[in-house]
């Protein structure tokens, strides 16, 4: 019986634990519950990228940019498109499964509504516009080609976009003085030019393309300083003016074979606004491992930059840029910085909930104890006060039975060494009680109890 008395405080004691790591645990579920509805989802296991032909730059940019996410375990799979009037039409078409694209610079669409529905990541690369024309006169300006057959780019293309508002700015107009444009770019372009079917054709592209090199080797061929260089990118704030230094291209054959003035926007990677930040940052990555070294027209360093773009350019993408990878992705695998990623917003406000509980549970704690010591004494001044009154055998043996029951609770606390002085007065006061209890059954006629008997 004893046993069994003295085994129930201590049972007390642990389900009050219990109690309180249940409530903790509650409050955690909680928080972690509202904290998931924040957590974003983890990065797409395949990426889509519109590029253009399959014989053009973008393409080849874009499989360097794929061996970078094979590595990172994700696939990014290439789509060939007609250029970067269509890959803009793909990343703004719901269902399209165009995630990314790498566009010409000055193709971004009028509409507003579609432009704030995308993102730019980066300025990749110049990509020069090239004017060859058929002849041996030189001509510095657009305007000398009215009354000709000039190919200005395949439609759905950016470099059809971009030639028709250079020309048109420039004075030359389809239909002016006998001058025919015709919707040619790439392969089919060189080849008229090499048959003359066109007496002129504009492209867009780096300068160690190699259709470029097929056109500065073409007989007959030449190639269009632009002497207005300067003038086009001020009124086209998406062109740069560049020099192509004598013998750039070939040192042996010394081409070109003096200075050449250009005008050229930049190739950009843009995305749709709400593409997984992870994917932004493997893009961005795979970006300046391609593009760092430079090339005939960019210091190495120069690009990829948050520069040239006409649309607002990804924050995430912009601080990489500008500092480089974070620390986790420095230290670790692109999937466990992904991870970690993922649940940084889990773990800051279980902190800031955690840290602040953390400092209560003292003063709970404080509370705990000294309320269970308040209550007994609450529970001694009631006997206190009856003890004041009338005697009342019958009440002083239930009351000493209640002091025993209280000493055996008392008696089965662990208590913190730095409560034990208030503990101890405690089981004196309790003490003291019992002593007036056994008092009072001592007047002259008044039977003891068992119990007090066994403490007298």
């Amino acid at each position: 019986m004893q046993g069994e008395r003295n085994e129930k405080p201590r049972a007390l004691s642990r389900l009050e634990m219990m109690r309180w790591a249940a409530v903790v645990a509650v409050v955690l579920a909680a928080l972690v519950a509202a904290a998931w509805q924040f957590v974003e989802p983890a990065p797409p296991r395949t990426v889509v990228i519109a590029t253009g032909s399959a014989s053009g730059a973008y393409h080849a940019v874009a499989r360097h940019y794929a061996e970078h996410f094979e590595e990172a375990g994700l696939e990014l799979i290439v789509r060939e498109t007609a250029g970067s009037i269509e890959n803009y039409t793909l990343l703004g078409t719901p269902g399209s499964g165009v995630d990314v694209a790498i566009v010409q610079g000055g193709t971004a669409p009028a509409d507003k509504d579609r432009r704030k529905e995308l993102v730019a990541l980066a300025s990749l690369y110049l990509e020069p516009v090239w004017v060859f024309y058929r002849g041996e006169a030189q001509l510095d300006r657009l305007g000398q080609f009215v009354g000709r057959r000039i190919a200005v780019g395949a439609e759905g293309s950016g470099v059809r976009a971009l030639s028709l508002e250079l020309l048109a700015a420039g004075g030359v107009v389809g239909g002016q003085a006998g001058t025919t444009l015709v919707d040619l770019g790439g392969d089919k372009a060189v080849a008229a030019l090499r048959e003359g079917s066109v007496d002129a054709a504009l492209f867009v592209m780096g300068p160690s393309a190699p259709l470029i090199s097929e056109l500065m080797h073409m007989p007959g061929v030449r190639l269009m300083s632009f002497e207005q260089a300067h003038a086009y990118a001020r009124r086209f704030r998406y062109l740069s003016p560049v020099t192509l230094h004598r013998g750039s291209l070939d040192l042996v054959r010394d081409l070109p074979e003096r200075e050449v003035q250009l005008v050229a926007p930049a190739a950009v990677l843009v995305a749709r606004k709400d593409v997984h930040p992870a994917v932004v940052a493997l893009l961005t990555e795979a970006a300046v491992r391609t593009h760092r070294s430079g090339d005939l027209l960019s210091e190495p360093g120069k690009f990829p930059n948050d520069t040239l773009t006409e649309l607002p350019v990804n924050e995430q993408a912009r601080y990489y840029l500008t500092h480089g990878p974070d620390f986790l992705r420095r230290m670790l695998p692109f999937w466990l910085a992904a991870l970690i990623h993922r649940f940084v917003v889990l773990i800051i406000p279980l902190f800031v909930v955690l840290v602040p509980l953390l400092r209560l549970t003292p003063p709970v704690y404080r509370w705990s104890i000294r309320s269970r010591i308040y209550r007994w004494y609450a529970r001694l001044r009631v006997i206190d006060e009856r003890l004041r009154g009338a005697l009342d055998v019958e009440q002083v043996r239930k009351d000493l039975l209640l002091l025993e029951q209280l000493e055996q609770e008392i008696g089965g606390l662990k208590v913190p060494l730095s409560y034990m002085d208030e503990f101890y007065d405690l089981r004196l006061h309790v003490g003291y009680i019992r002593n007036r209890l056994e008092e009072r059954l001592t007047v002259p006629g008044a039977p003891r109890t068992e119990a007090a008997l066994k403490h007298g």
